[in-house]
């Protein structure tokens, strides 16, 4: 019963010698003199080669192959063997192609994967069989592998390689990372065999040494209230049918720290553990150990005093009991089992991939014990009272892995240095904060499943709380507007406080903002993003990016909606509107992003600089930055510190309901009432259909073309301006025309007093140029959208459940009618107008029929495109004034003021409005 062996060599003495006959039976190295055939991992390609053996288990699992016989050729009786790689279960494969000289490549490719296995007096040849019925013999030259027995690739004659089958190491130390790779168990298989509590359970390596502690998952503690790690613990048990026999076996025990008289004096560590060798041939373990529990002469027992007889051990396998067998330790009438192991189960967090709060447990005495109950957030060292769904920073998204571990990362920093030299093109800062990662690529340990309590090696314990946020909402924790929205929309501050009601951001003294009582008083402020003032870094991709999540927070610009009066902006601790024109702050003081509440719908608004990078890498600060705060008491707004931990929120107000309309190009009647506007004699007119027009007018005089005064606006356009068109000529990006206008001190003004009126122009893209508005040198200006002398753009205001204001955007001015007379005024009340749409009008002036032109002028009519033919032009009264044939494409024809009719040969009449 205490015989011990002498070595383990007896134990493996069947593996030492690895026959020709044996050379299918399992993984074995092929020796080329001191080389083996490998795979070689180090190569880009998918290639073998002959290098080392190996010292690691990886590197010698890729120099093991596994002959699989799968026929016998006939005639000659050749068996035909594959050859599988123990590291990548690849087999060996070469391409079928020759690679000029009647050679063969040496990657890993489909076409020769069959091959003759001769055996010879010096060892064995691999002969390569082909497609074409040619035999490839794997040859080497200088220690490279090739496949052709007579050249490689350099022209080098090679020489045949005789392969030599070397045994695959059978007593190999396993290491901890061997049976738990990635995940915090493994199983043990005896052969299909019970194995009593090593086969019936998951279990924990602990390494001791290079031995092992088992621990059984789920019973790693004691159920008696010591909470002492248990593990598994030889010991005696009763076996066969009387029940008087004693064996070694197994059970889960505690470790005893002092002498117990159970075991005779000793200690019990010894028979918790154990030795593991494996057999890399086939990855077969054996098992022993250096303790055991034995019986004396008095029938009672001890525990074999496994430090005496350095190298003595004892075998784990099964012996036969009343005709049973049973996993035992012995050292006599043994047998040892076939055991493999494989991969244990993960342990699933319940909600999957995900956003997570991660809520610390950490008490008894831990280091972070001040911090318990509280949440991780996004930077190492910061914990939150809370966790919410709209505060990215106390968000981890998690992920579970293929290999059932999980990655973890914060989806938001709190308050960190970021790292510096971080680049910004274009507006946009890429990746400018690194949030916090507790656990990559790691298993999770359950301490409360029930509870979604976990823990990961050497991590903290956390409860793991799922929240319920849009993963497709990129903007989540940050208000954001689109383009559309800011296009033609204004928002207002309301302050978010249950201890005042109703009070907004306002405009004081000095362009100074402070707080007002009643949504009248509201400051209306336009949005812009940075960018539009030349700066970076309003938008910031950010979020958990190393595991794919993808967040954008925007900063923008505010102005006083369509005035440019002043820009939002901070100076010290005042808040006021930075006059632009007059070089105004710097950029950085004028973009604000708005952070969201914790408990959603209101936001606080922090400039951009709170959160910028310099060159060395500042501070992130955005939960405790400053920011735009309010006293309640005397509604005086400052840029400060939040007051006594007190912070200001705001409801934004506006953006969905549109100041100026969006308007799609096209011809409308713009209707005041019972009359619609129209051009009468180049007299902006509000007249009522059939009363008191000249007997030549028509419905088609009333259809007037609005379209957008911008062409290369793209998705950047943050303003909705229009020009309204009393006929129009539209080729291309070009507009000929008569467009409504405010006065001006124009030389060809015909207008009395302040009548707005209807002024040839022609606009390029977007520029504008009215007809007679020439420099000194008698050369024609033009104008930008938004230039001050651009007195056409109009924007349409709404008016909540009425129509539209028309006001002129460069001026601020509406459009008005003081005593019959249409004008562009600030000081009147403007008149309410509605849009329907009209049909194109088939008789107008500046008009396209088919490739004939008429436009006209100032007592006289253009036409275009009619060169040949014969024109008559007669006035309102049937009289002609002109009957000629045109010679040229663009022919000038005198006419009286008033409207004219222009008969063009071959085509229909169209009336005109000379002026």
């Amino acid at each position: 019963m205490n015989k011990r062996f002498s070595t383990l060599v007896a134990a493996f003495a069947a593996f030492a010698t690895v026959s020709y006959a044996q050379i299918g039976d399992k993984y074995v190295h092929l020796k080329n003199s001191s080389s083996y055939l490998t795979w070689d991992k180090a190569s880009l390609a998918d290639s073998v080669a002959l290098g080392s053996q190996g010292s690691t288990k990886a590197d010698m699992d890729s120099a093991l192959w596994k002959a699989n016989l799968i026929r016998v050729n006939m005639p000659g009786n050749d068996s035909i063997y594959t050859l599988t790689n123990k590291a990548t279960q690849k087999q060996l494969s070469f391409s079928a192609k020759l690679n000029g000289a009647d050679k063969f490549g040496t990657a890993i490719a489909a076409g020769i994967s069959e091959f003759k296995i001769k055996h010879g007096t010096g060892g064995y040849s691999i002969i390569g069989t082909t497609t074409d019925g040619k035999l490839v013999e794997m040859t080497t030259t200088s220690g490279l592998l090739m496949v052709d027995g007579k050249t490689d690739k350099s022209g080098t004659a090679g020489t045949a390689a005789v392969f030599t089958v070397e045994a695959a190491k059978a007593d190999y130390d396993v290491t901890k990372a061997d049976l738990a790779p990635v995940l915090p168990s493994f199983k043990f298989d005896f052969a299909g065999r019970d194995g009593g509590l090593f086969t019936a359970n998951e279990l924990i390596p602990v390494p001791v040494g290079n031995k092992f502690r088992f621990q059984v998952v789920g019973q790693e503690n004691s159920t008696k209230g010591t909470k002492a790690p248990q593990y598994i613990t030889i010991d005696t048990v009763m076996v066969g049918t009387a029940a008087s026999v004693k064996a070694a076996s197994f059970q889960l025990d505690t470790t005893i720290t002092a002498a117990s008289s159970a075991y005779k004096g000793a200690l019990n560590e010894g028979l918790q553990t154990f030795t593991l060798k494996m057999d890399l041939g086939n990855d077969s373990i054996v098992m022993t150990t250096d303790s055991i529990v034995r019986f004396n002469t008095a029938g009672e027992f001890e525990v074999a005093d496994h430090g005496a007889g350095t190298g003595f051990t004892y075998l784990v396998g099964y012996k036969s009991f009343d005709g049973g067998a049973k996993l035992v330790v012995d050292s006599i009438q043994i047998n040892a089992p076939l055991i493999t192991i494989s991969k244990g189960t993960p342990v699933k967090l319940a909600g999957g991939t995900g956003v997570y709060s991660l809520q610390l447990k950490a008490k008894g005495g831990n280091t972070k014990a001040d911090y318990n109950d509280k949440y991780l957030t996004g930077t190492a060292g910061v914990y939150a009272e809370a966790a919410s769904a709209y505060v990215p920073s106390t968000q981890f998204y998690v992920v579970e892995n293929e290999d059932g571990t999980y990655s973890a990362q914060a989806r938001d920093i709190a308050s960190a240095t970021v790292p510096s030299g971080v680049a910004a093109v274009g507006g946009e800062s890429l990746a400018i904060v690194d949030p916090e990662k507790p656990f990559t690529d790691k298993p999770l340990y359950a301490v409360d499943a029930a509870k979604s309590i976990y823990t990961t090696v050497g991590g903290d314990t956390l409860v793991f709380t799922k929240l319920d946020v849009d993963m497709a909402n990129k903007y989540i924790g940050y208000k954001y507007y689109t383009k559309e929205e800011m296009g033609y929309g204004a928002v207002k501050f309301n302050l978010a406080s249950k201890a005042a009601d109703d009070i907004y951001l306002t405009l004081v003294q000095d362009s100074v903002i402070a707080g007002a009582k009643g949504i009248d008083n509201a400051i209306e402020l336009r949005l812009m993003e940075g960018a539009d003032l030349g700066t970076t870094g309003d938008t910031v991709y950010y979020g958990a990016r190393a595991l794919g999540d993808t967040l954008v927070r925007v900063a923008y610009a505010m102005e006083k909606a369509y005035n440019a009066e002043g820009q939002f902006a901070y100076e010290n601790t005042v808040v006021k509107l930075s006059d632009p024109s007059n070089g105004g702050l710097a950029a950085a003081k004028k973009r604000f992003f708005f952070v969201e509440n914790p408990a959603g719908e209101s936001y606080k608004v922090i400039a951009a600089d709170e959160a910028a990078v310099t060159s060395t890498g500042t501070a992130v600060n955005l939960v405790n930055a400053n920011m735009v705060t309010m006293n309640i008491s005397n509604l005086t707004v400052t840029y400060a510190a939040p007051t006594a931990s007190v912070e200001t929120y705001f409801n934004i107000e506006g953006a969905e309901a549109p100041v100026y309309a969006k308007i799609g190009s096209g011809h409308y009647n713009v209707i005041n009432g019972n009359e619609m506007l129209t051009a009468s004699a180049g007299i902006a007119k509000l007249l009522r259909v059939g009363d008191e027009l000249k007997a030549a007018a028509a419905d088609s005089d009333f259809s007037l073309f609005v379209d957008s005064a911008y062409v290369n606006r793209g998705d950047d356009n943050t303003e909705y301006g229009y020009y309204i068109y009393k006929g129009a000529e539209v080729k291309n990006d070009t507009i000929v025309g008569n467009v409504l206008a405010a006065k001006g001190d124009f030389v060809a003004d015909k207008a009395e007093g302040d009548s707005a009126i209807f002024r040839s122009v022609t606009v390029v893209a977007d520029t504008i140029a009215y007809a007679g508005d020439l420099d000194k040198d008698g050369k024609q200006k033009t104008y930008t959208v938004r230039n001050g002398n651009n007195t056409s753009l109009v924007g349409f205001k709404v008016v909540d459940g009425e129509g539209y204001e028309i006001v002129a955007l460069n001026t601020n001015k509406s459009l008005a009618v003081v005593n019959g007379t249409v004008i562009f005024a600030d000081n009147v009340a403007p008149q309410i107008f509605t849009l329907d749409a009209a049909e194109a009008p088939t008789a107008n002036e500046g008009v396209e029929v088919s490739e004939v032109t008429v436009i006209a002028g100032e007592g006289q009519v253009t036409i275009a495109g009619a060169a040949g033919k014969k024109v008559v032009v007669s006035n309102i009264l049937g009289q002609t004034v002109a009957n000629t044939v045109i010679t040229s494409d663009n022919a000038v024809i005198a006419a009286p003021q008033g409207v004219v009719v222009v008969a063009v040969e071959g085509e229909e009449a169209v009336k005109a409005i000379v002026k």
